[in-house]
């Protein structure tokens, strides 16, 4: 089984804390309400709306940040 990653285009807050711009993400499952879960580089799981992520291959690279 093959997991998709995406990348974070928009810093995202919440109390359980903050998931930063740039951060690469793997697809879990598509929620009922149309949100995706996606688990982050900690492990830690986060409900987003899927246009706060992109899979463009040139934001998936590893120097895109710099």
């Amino acid at each position: 089984m093959i997991r998709e990653k995406y990348r974070v285009i928009e810093t995202v807050t919440t109390v359980e804390g903050t998931l930063y711009q740039g951060e690469l993400v793997t697809f879990e499952n598509k929620e009922v309400e149309g949100n995706w879960r996606v688990k982050d580089s900690m492990g830690r799981i986060w409900i987003l709306d899927k246009k706060v992520l992109s899979k463009s291959p040139a934001q998936l690279s590893r120097s895109w940040n710099e």
